[in-house]
């Protein structure tokens, strides 16, 4: 075959590979391996027939930039963990997305209706929350309180760190595992946080201890609650699984859904992760200005939002 046919043929999968190469989209699309396997057969043929040095020097540049891009150095902890907060996370809340929108429908509505029957009715909160408590959440939000006048000790912000890690996990743990109670215990765990949450802030703005309460839960509650949420719309997802497994026996189905579910609640916990540096070492703070808490937090919920609900490109 001359050079300018051989050319002519060819000059499309070069040029697809080149793009390959400079676009990393187009590069999850196509197996890079065995491009550049065809592309070394396409420079031994080249060379074999001692076709011109422009065409032999344009196979051996492009085989050069597709091994350096093929067999380049990773970090093995760092690029995964992008990988999943990039692609990963963002395709599979995109396939849980009606789960996900139900969960908080049902969390915010439910929060927003024990809120304004707390406003409306403050012996509400005693039915669901015992006085002891109730007494104890005063004293923690309080503005004359001494915690309100000095700044934390930071030994003390990483003890607290450690302390809502575990607590955050523990609950959307509890919100996940409840799936597997045909949905129920999910069920319960969101309604009864939904509660609780909406019954304490009604309170709280009965009691005048707004500003102090607000500031602090404002940037973490992003994640947090958003975490809550997801981690239950991953029990719901289990749950109805387990009770309508279709054709598949039940362990198949369970099986089937928990890759489906898992990547979502392991990125739940990566949130309550967050959660608990921000009201560790942010929301805690006395020396941050309120105004400042506020704006930071509005940002921290849009990006979250819009995160969580922002359709991946290569969702199926």
């Amino acid at each position: 075959m001359k050079q300018f046919d051989f050319a002519k043929q060819k000059e499309a999968d070069w040029v697809l590979f080149e793009r390959v190469l400079e676009d990393k989209e187009l590069a999850r699309q196509h197996d890079l391996p065995k491009m550049l396997r065809q592309l070394s057969h396409d420079l031994a043929i080249a060379k074999s027939r001692h076709y011109s040095p422009a065409v032999i020097s344009h196979l051996n540049e492009l085989l050069l930039r597709g091994q350096q891009q093929l067999y380049k150095p990773t970090n093995r902890v760092v690029s995964p963990f992008l990988h999943f907060i990039k692609d990963v996370f963002p395709r599979h809340l995109t396939e849980m997305r009606i789960a996900i929108i139900w969960a908080h429908a049902l969390f915010y509505g439910v929060g927003l209706i024990a809120f304004v029957l707390t406003i409306y009715e403050p012996d509400f909160i005693r039915h669901v929350i015992p006085n002891s408590q109730v007494v104890g959440i005063e004293e923690m939000y309080d503005p004359s309180s001494e915690r309100f006048k000095e700044e934390r000790a930071s030994d003390s912000d990483f003890l607290m760190f450690g302390h809502y890690i575990l607590n955050n996990i523990s609950i959307a743990f509890r919100s996940f595992v409840g799936g597997l109670l045909l949905g129920f215990g999910a069920l319960y765990i969101l309604f009864f946080n939904a509660m609780y949450i909406g019954t304490i802030s009604g309170h709280i703005v009965n009691v005048g201890y707004g500003s102090t309460f607000f500031s602090f839960v404002v940037t973490h509650g992003s994640f947090e609650l958003t975490a809550i949420v997801l981690s239950a719309a991953a029990g719901f997802v289990m749950g109805y699984r387990l009770m309508a497994p279709g054709e598949l026996t039940r362990a198949d189905a369970l099986k089937q859904t928990g890759k489906r579910v898992v990547p979502v609640v392991f990125g739940a916990f990566l949130l309550l992760v967050i959660a608990a540096f921000v009201e560790a070492f942010w929301s805690s703070s006395q020396t941050i200005p309120n105004a400042v808490k506020y704006t930071v937090g509005a940002i921290c919920w849009l990006c979250v939002l819009v995160y969580t609900f922002k359709r991946a490109k290569n969702a199926h």
